[in-house]
């Protein structure tokens, strides 16, 4: 008896060593153990010093090839390599995903209490050429829900997306090409994703993903739980990568309170928790100081607007910032650090004349404002995406509106669109001629400003929005009748307001609440300050005028209207 019951222990212990690690690979196996495995290129080369991370630990592996790291299994789900310069994780082919993560839960552990988990990469043919295309808050909704009924639907939008990212990239055949989503890829549904994934398959686009707050609390629970269902979906919230000489770095700066001081769902905070600081700063340890730094995240770190245009340090609406400034002050060591984000769906480009290493740049919403998913963002830049270059160690951007749209419109009243420079034909968007009659050229990235003629703001005034200006572009210039003069940057508040995109937000209050005149909606409101706007006088009732300004890399770009 005594003989069989010690077979009974012994089987269940060994069972206990052998099974999988459940839920995607943490939270139940408390028993010290390591993860091993070797990193190899897709010609059968051993790669040295490529750096291996389970979200907490870092290390690099050896001149074999070869890793090992201690895991704590309490809180370990997933392994994931930072792929070295030259060298690309393989592409999901169905999805577009890049998949550089592996789940412990896909395999087992050996009996000396240790995950083998191996990666193969594979080899860049040009790595010091590429191209990014960065775009935020895609948040497409179902077609059924009442909020995703006023101009055109969220899903049609992203349609437009997919071909437009699909028609750039089909002839860049001489580099790889990249996509970072910067969150909010989903409204709450994360069904969604997966029409998301079959959409970038599409582009081409090997495609690197964060999360946002409405894909991160779609359910009223604690932080560490809120990310899980994405997870399992679309791999680790916080990971790095390497594309030529620069280190990206990717984070979830959601955070969600305590599940029973919640609000709505989607509810979260902007900063790092302790667990992914200590991540941040595993990573980074490992990062030489000479190497400049793309750190990506949803909500803007370091500063954004406020409802009155201001320029404000991120202040959080529900919890009190986590390790922002740790994170700054640990980006102000290395070369030169670009901090990318969404979530305002407002474009703000900031450039601190103090700091000349870390800056900040926040996109537009790509599908168009929230609800309407019209042709603009919330403060006056067209539905697009920015076109991130790299050539050599030289680097550069620029803004590209989305020239498709093949929506139908949901009401029977559509706006005038008096101040969009472009009509649509065939579902694409061709610019005016200057006397207003239908183009013949397609909108494309040579459009990086909207012109207003005088009287649009009731005054005398030419204005100017150009999307993606900072402190290191040039001042514009307006010439007409052969005279140029400067422009000047607007800082008072009535002028910072995209007027066509306030216009269009009251045609849809209004349809949304008969009998009321004035638009209520403070927050979408609040988010159309402008400060990229700049103004020139015109002494003439009527005449021809140009906007020029050079960009930060040097291009030109420029602009004519007619009033």
């Amino acid at each position: 008896m005594k003989r069989v019951l010690l077979l009974i222990c012994f089987c269940a212990l060994a069972f206990a060593c052998e099974k999988e690690n459940t839920e995607n690979g943490g939270g139940k196996d408390n028993r010290p153990a390591t993860i091993v495995g070797t990193v190899k290129g897709d010609d059968g080369s051993l790669l040295k010093d490529v750096v291996v991370s389970d979200g907490l630990n870092c290390v690099k592996t050896d001149a074999s090839g070869r890793y090992a790291l201690p895991a704590d299994l309490t809180k370990t789900r997933y392994v994931f390599v930072s792929t070295p310069a030259g060298w690309a994780a393989p592409v999901n082919a169905g999805s577009g995903m890049v998949e550089f993560w592996k789940f412990l839960s896909d395999y087992k552990v050996g009996a000396d209490g240790k995950y083998d988990i191996p990666f193969t990469l594979e080899k860049i043919t040009n790595p010091e050429r590429y191209t990014v295309i960065i775009f935020a808050d895609p948040q497409p909704r179902r077609n059924d829900l009442p909020t995703d009924q006023y101009a055109f639907k969220s899903l049609d939008c992203c349609e437009d997306m997919y071909d437009d990212m699909a028609d750039l990239v089909k002839n860049m055949t001489d580099r790889p090409v990249y996509g970072i989503a910067l969150g909010d890829i989903v409204h709450q549904d994360l069904s969604l994703l997966t029409e998301y994934k079959t959409g970038m398959a599409r582009t081409g686009i090997r495609t690197y993903n964060i999360i946002g707050n409405h894909d991160h609390g779609h359910r009223l629970m604690a932080d560490d739980q809120s990310s899980l269902e994405f997870e399992k979906q679309m791999g680790p919230v916080n990971y790095s990568f390497n594309l030529g000489g620069m280190h990206y770095l990717m984070l979830d700066d959601m955070i969600s309170p305590d599940p029973s001081t919640q609000t709505y769902s989607d509810e979260c905070g902007t900063g790092l928790t302790d667990e992914i600081w200590e991540w941040v700063k595993n990573d980074m340890a490992l990062v030489p100081t000479s190497t400049p730094i793309m750190v990506c995240a949803h909500s803007p770190l370091f500063k954004t607007l406020s409802n009155n245009g201001n320029e404000v340090v991120i202040k959080d609406r529900s919890l009190t910032v986590n390790h922002i400034g740790d994170l700054r002050n640990l980006l102000s060591k290395y070369s030169k650090s670009y901090g990318w984000a969404g979530h305002t769906h407002a474009t703000f480009n900031y450039v601190d004349k103090d700091d000349k290493v870390v800056e900040a740049h926040t996109l537009t919403r790509v599908t168009g404002a929230l609800w309407s998913n019209d042709w603009q963002g919330s403060n006056g830049t067209p539905r697009g995406y920015v076109i991130f270059e790299y050539d050599n160690g030289r680097i550069s951007w620029k803004f590209k509106p989305t020239y498709y749209q093949t929506g139908s419109y949901q009401y029977s009243k559509q706006p005038a669109y008096d101040y969009r420079p472009w009509t649509y034909k065939g579902g694409r968007a061709y610019l005016k001629n200057s006397d207003g009659t239908e183009g013949t050229v397609q909108l494309s990235d040579d459009y990086q400003m909207q012109l207003y003629a005088p009287g649009v703001y009731g005054d005398s005034y030419i204005y100017a929005n150009i999307f993606m200006w900072d402190e290191r572009w040039g001042t514009p210039i307006f010439t007409t009748k052969g005279v140029p003069s400067p422009m000047t940057r607007v800082s008072d508040k009535d002028k910072m307001f995209s007027y066509s995109n306030w216009e269009l937000n009251n045609f849809y209050y209004k349809l949304r609440n008969p009998g009321l005149s004035v638009f209520k909606d403070e927050w979408t409101h609040g988010k159309n300050n402008c400060t990229s706007m700049f103004c020139a006088f015109v002494n003439e009732p009527s005449g021809t005028g140009t906007v020029t300004v050079r960009d930060r890399f040097g291009n030109d770009y420029s602009s004519t209207i007619t009033w």
